[in-house]
């Protein structure tokens, strides 16, 4: 996972740098803990990119922005924004004082990092909350302000809260906060769901299948383990028994939710540039990991990316207080651990073109335009 302590130093980083883009004929992997290096690498693989870059100043560009892609966490902004709806019109309360073992429910022990170190286990840990190396609180009753839930699923990355946020809300509310962007059907799945469906691959429905039929089958496992104790007790085991191969979980992987660039670019602008209260939460929400430690000048730079093995998403929105707001989102497939190790880099040059004109202009000419 791109972390807080990345993207800081990348945004601090940005305002001094200046790119020039460097020969496309490399005799050797660009280096991409520079941002030259990453020009390099995004000039040598644009068939594997996909991007849209509006800097709310005029200048804006995008390259073949309409291929479908998976999404990854990425797709937690329609959650966020469905959510943040839900509270403006009066139907969820963000203090409520949620169980914390529901939330857990949400949460097949293992499919979000490290054990010891997944997102669901941080989120706890960064509410205080005690909890296990499986990410299991210690106390299921204890409870915790519904607000936090969502706050996490964007700072930590949560995926089992976005599945607790989707089961509360429904798929209409959520299909409903994807249309405001133009985004029509997203495809939202349970995230618990897919990574059930990874170590019980017996329940996918046959290749080719329609998306529907996945996305049925990830809900129905998501469930399952949420109200089975019994099927909760064979999730461990079957891990431990029977790990996935490396093939099998990148082809797992590029079957999982999918969306395109200019689908989640429309749905950030959305938020970024509206004021109506669900817009201003949502931005509250996403841009509370930057809070002081903007770019000079800007009010507020709104992020939430995503990775699976072999793609990588980033969204970025940066706010002013006195013209529109600068979008853009990456979907890099094909993508090698490199680029996530040095993904702030690449976080660095996109919260860059947003607000220079010659990191623009180098991006813009590494993807051929």
């Amino acid at each position: 996972m791109l972390t807080r302590r990345s993207l800081l130093t990348s945004v601090a980083a940005a305002g001094a740098a200046t790119f020039v883009l460097p020969s496309l004929a490399l005799a050797d992997p660009p280096d991409q803990s520079t941002p030259e290096g990453w020009l390099a690498q995004l000039a040598a693989h644009r068939d594997d990119v996909s991007a849209v870059f509006s800097d709310g100043a005029g200048r804006r560009f995008s390259h073949l922005a309409d291929r479908s892609l998976v999404v990854a966490s990425a797709i937690k902004v329609v959650h966020l924004l469905a959510y943040a709806t839900a509270v403006a019109e009066g139907r969820l309360e963000p203090d409520e004082q949620v169980r914390v073992g529901d939330w857990d429910a949400r949460h097949p022990y293992i499919g979000d990092g490290e054990v010891g170190k997944g997102n669901h286990h941080t989120a706890l840990t960064y509410l205080g909350i005690p909890c296990d190396e499986y990410g299991v609180a210690k106390n299921p009753d204890q409870r915790v302000p519904l607000r936090s839930i969502a706050e996490t699923m964007i700072l930590c990355s949560d995926n089992a809260a976005a599945d607790y946020l989707r089961a509360r809300l429904g798929d209409r509310a959520l299909r409903a906060a994807a249309a405001r962007g133009g985004w029509r059907m997203p495809d939202v799945r349970m995230f618990g769901g897919e990574t059930l469906l990874l170590f019980f691959p017996e329940y996918c429905p046959p290749p080719g299948s329609p998306v529907a039929l996945r996305r049925a089958a990830g809900d129905a496992l998501s469930n399952r383990f949420a109200c089975d104790p019994s099927f909760r007790a064979q999730v461990l085991p079957r891990v431990a028994e029977k790990p996935p191969s490396v093939e099998a979980i990148m082809a797992w992987s590029a079957s999982t939710g999918q969306g395109s660039a200019e689908q989640l670019f429309r749905l950030h602008h959305e938020i970024a540039t509206n004021r109506d209260r669900a817009a201003v939460l949502a931005q509250r929400v996403l841009g509370e990991q930057f809070a002081g430690h903007e770019p000079s000048g800007t009010k507020a730079v709104l992020y939430k990316g995503g990775n699976l093995p072999g793609f990588l998403v980033l969204g970025f929105d940066l706010l002013w207080p006195d013209r529109r707001p600068g979008t853009c989102t990456v979907f890099i497939k094909n993508s090698t651990p490199e680029d996530l190790q040095y993904g702030g880099v690449l976080q660095q040059l996109c919260v860059g073109a947003l607000f220079r004109p010659d990191t623009f202009a180098a991006l813009e000419r590494a993807l051929g335009h």
